[in-house]
């Protein structure tokens, strides 16, 4: 009994020892961030602008005007519901393009709120368990400067990324919502050769893993674009486009400058000995104004004109001229990409467009006869002038050549018909004489059947009588 009194009061003495503590702590507000401390402020968050989903709830601070929001659903799914602070629900047809802007795609839902309730939100549908809420309060656009001066050609990596509170967003769905392209203007200088052209579009940035990006979705966008562009000043301009949002980047003026390549070919042309050279020659000079000549290297393809190709390298200061094979008449084509450094140490890389160039059979002198005349030809001689007279072969009619091809072919199908298928030809008359043997047959069986006079009846039955071997002998043998 006396352990139990101890028992008792140990637990009495834990409570009202704890009884300052209840009595000091004010009322919870549900509102406060008190209540939900797993929960992230936007502007307390310092130096973040993803917020993960706890429960599907996050909480909007007092002090933000405007927030966006982007949610990662299952694919296919209806757009998700907000809950507000108040329990009031926000769904896609209360936009009103005033204070809250919704697109909702196949896969995501984009939300624009104008000074958001604050406190405690919920999002209600089928997000995605590894679903982020991006705020896109401050968004911004950063892309790598385009050097001052780039060759024409030049082939050019680029990287941009999009940040909210410089933070890069790294969210692995948000490359599906934006599209990211950048593009040059002219400076619409009057002194420059591309006043008045339009303008030049570098393509898209992508974040795939593919070409030159180095790792999908990992918020860094990459691009690689050939200048191809005419010679003169342009402006680098990034956009970035979304349903509810675009941003614009604009960078200083750039030059262009002619690309430091050229080329020079010799065609195989025919010596003095009337022979044709055996291949062609192909140069390519630099202008070594703004590179370092020693740098250089050059790799390219020749094509022939039968489809073969050959491939070719060139190094430093190594000759630079290539021997083409002349094995046919045709068009050539030659691939180069060419490496180098400039002289303010920027490495380059040159894409050069196909160079082309077509050789020709050449002509052969061919002796020309005189024609002959159906008169006199005059011809001269050492001795003197004579005229001879030459007469003109005479032609054969066409109606004689074909009779006599048809007699020969004619002969051989005779030929074949009687020795080599031993066959025999019929007599077209045969029938006609047959049939007068026949007749004759029967009119002679006809004189035949014909009854004779009574006096050769008579003479032949006194024959009969007196032929003895003409009686029978009926009489029967002897036993």
């Amino acid at each position: 009994m006396a352990k139990h009194s101890v028992i008792y009061a140990f637990v009495v003495l834990l409570i009202v020892g704890a009884l300052p503590s209840f009595a000091a702590a004010d009322l919870m507000s549900p509102t406060s961030p008190v209540n939900v401390p797993k929960l992230n402020f936007i502007k307390n968050y310092a130096g973040k602008n993803e917020i993960k989903i706890l429960n599907n709830r996050f909480r909007v601070d007092y002090h933000v005007e405007e927030v966006m929001l982007l949610f990662f659903r299952k694919q296919g799914s209806k757009p998700i519901v907000l809950i507000q602070p108040d329990g009031s629900k926000i769904y896609p047809r209360d936009a009103n393009d005033k204070t809250i802007e919704w697109h909702a795609d196949t896969g995501y839902d984009l939300i624009k709120i104008k000074e958001p309730m604050p406190g405690p939100w919920q999002a209600v549908g089928k997000i995605l368990p590894d679903s982020k809420i991006i705020i896109l309060t401050d968004i911004e656009l950063q892309a790598d400067s385009f050097p001052d001066v780039v060759f024409q050609y030049e082939v050019i990596k680029a990287e941009a990324r999009v940040v909210n509170s410089n933070e890069v967003i790294k969210s692995k769905m948000f490359h599906e919502v934006i599209s990211l392209r950048a593009n040059l203007y002219p400076t619409q200088d009057p002194t420059q050769d591309n006043f008045g052209t339009s303008i030049f579009q570098l393509g898209e940035f992508l974040d795939d893993g593919k070409g030159l990006d180095e790792r999908p979705r990992d918020g860094v966008f990459t691009i690689q674009y050939t200048i191809k562009t005419m010679h003169g000043e342009w402006i680098p301009n990034y956009r970035i486009n979304a349903e509810l949002f675009s941003r614009e980047l604009m960078q200083d003026p750039i030059t262009v400058v002619d690309s430091p390549i050229s080329f020079t070919v010799l065609p195989a042309k025919m010596n003095d000995a009337g022979e044709i050279d055996r291949y062609h020659n192909f140069m390519f000079t630099v202008d070594d104004t703004n590179i370092d000549n020693l740098s250089l290297l050059f790799q390219g393809t020749i094509r022939f004109p039968n489809g073969d190709k050959q491939t070719f390298s060139v190094e430093g200061m190594q000759e630079r001229r290539i021997e083409i094979f002349n094995g046919e008449y045709g068009l050539f084509t030659v691939d180069m990409h060419v490496f180098g450094t400039k002289k303010d140490g920027r490495e380059f890389h040159l894409d050069i467009p196909p160079y082309q160039f077509v050789t020709e059979e050449p002509e052969i002198d061919y002796i020309v006869l005189p024609e002959m005349t159906d008169g006199l030809m005059d011809a001269e001689m050492e001795g003197g002038d004579s005229a001879l007279k030459v007469d003109a072969e005479p032609e054969l009619p066409v109606g004689f050549i074909i009779f006599i091809n048809i007699l020969i072919l004619s002969f051989g199908c005779l030929v074949i018909w009687l020795f080599v298928l031993k066959r025999d030809i019929k007599n077209p008359f045969a029938r006609f004489f047959k049939k007068k043997d026949k007749n004759k047959e029967d009119s002679e069986m006809d004189f035949e059947n014909e009854p004779q006079p009574k006096s050769e009846e008579l003479d032949n039955n006194q024959d009969i009588d007196d032929s003895p071997d003409d009686i029978l002998d009926l009489s029967l043998p002897e036993d």
